[in-house]
């Protein structure tokens, strides 16, 4: 087997776990500061094209490993989930780059701390998962931590909000896909398949409000594509040593990132109820994370002893 292919890590060792939660951290940052260029850009172009040109430049990442490769290394069993998940991940983006035009970029970071809790819906619904009492608490504590961010009645609205809820919605089904997928292909495939089939998708939308990019803003568009490519790649790779559930909570430091890029470029700085709230969603994920990691501990077996699970 050639060393672009899929493996699998021993599961429940340490050694495993450190080799995930590094690969994770890494995305955080990576995806962050291209959550800052994001910003940075609102105003000058619509976060559909955005988008659109985040993905052409993700895919020029992927360029040199496919030469040293060849097309074979593209060769995959499931296709029809690689197109599903570039469908999800393609509105997760849509909607976060929205949510950064209409919202400060600390805000909109600590309400999409919520991610673990849709991850969580969606493997409920999706996965077939047997929830109990008390991760459903967990989940409605984290609703309640959301509501201290967003504080409807008592400061004005923002339609941001509603655009980083979408897109965690959006963002946990990719996610799900990501973890099927790993079974079958190498990180660098599965993140060469998502910015390759994105593009036709996130052009449909940003040809209706095209505006052409100075030099200055391709410039920056090509270091979000150049980052989300990276990130996307470290991501995937941290599933192959890790469970989503365990390397989940290792996103929250995206909301220091978001704090301090913020502060610094763009004089922007959450208030304290959002520092409240992002905390009681740390818990409440926190928790529910543990909870499907021990799950998960319980119901593993060995790669060797059972097939690969379908989509």
């Amino acid at each position: 087997m050639s060393d672009t292919g899929p493996t699998v890590a021993p599961a429940g060792t340490r050694q495993s776990y450190l080799l995930g939660a590094g690969f994770t951290l890494a995305a955080v940052f990576l995806f962050t500061a291209s959550h800052g260029i994001v910003r940075l850009l609102s105003g000058g172009l619509h976060p559909t094209e955005i988008a659109f040109f985040s993905n052409v430049f993700s895919f020029l990442f992927y360029v040199p490993w496919l030469i040293r490769n060849g097309i074979g290394a593209m060769k995959t069993p499931k296709f029809h989930i690689h197109f599903v998940r570039s469908f999800f991940n393609a509105a997760a983006l849509m909607c976060w780059y929205t949510a950064l035009f209409l919202t400060p970029l600390g805000d909109a970071v600590a309400l999409a701390q919520t991610g673990p809790l849709f991850l969580t819906l969606a493997a409920i619904l999706f996965l077939g998962e047997q929830v109990g009492p008390r991760r459903w608490a967990a989940l409605g504590v984290g609703a309640i931590g959301a509501l201290v961010i967003i504080r409807p009645g008592f400061e004005e609205f923002s339609l941001g909000f509603i655009f980083v809820l979408a897109g965690g919605c959006f963002s946990a089904g990719t996610k799900i896909f990501a973890k099927i997928l790993t079974r079958y292909d190498s990180p660098a495939a599965c993140g060469a398949y998502v910015a390759l089939l994105q593009i036709p998708i996130t052009f449909a939308f940003a040809i209706w409000f095209w505006q052409q990019p100075t030099l200055e803003q391709i410039l920056w568009l090509a270091a979000i594509g150049l980052l989300v490519g990276a990130a996307h790649l470290t991501m995937v790779q941290a599933f192959r040593y890790a469970d989503v559930s365990a390397v989940e909570p290792l996103y929250y430091t995206r909301l220091v990132w978001a704090a301090a890029i913020g502060y610094f470029f763009f004089a922007e700085f959450p208030d304290l109820w959002t520092w409240v709230g992002a905390a009681i969603i740390v818990g409440a994920t926190t928790y529910v994370a543990r909870r499907e990691s021990a799950a998960g501990t319980i119901r593993r077996r060995s790669p060797a002893d059972s097939p690969a699970p379908g989509p």
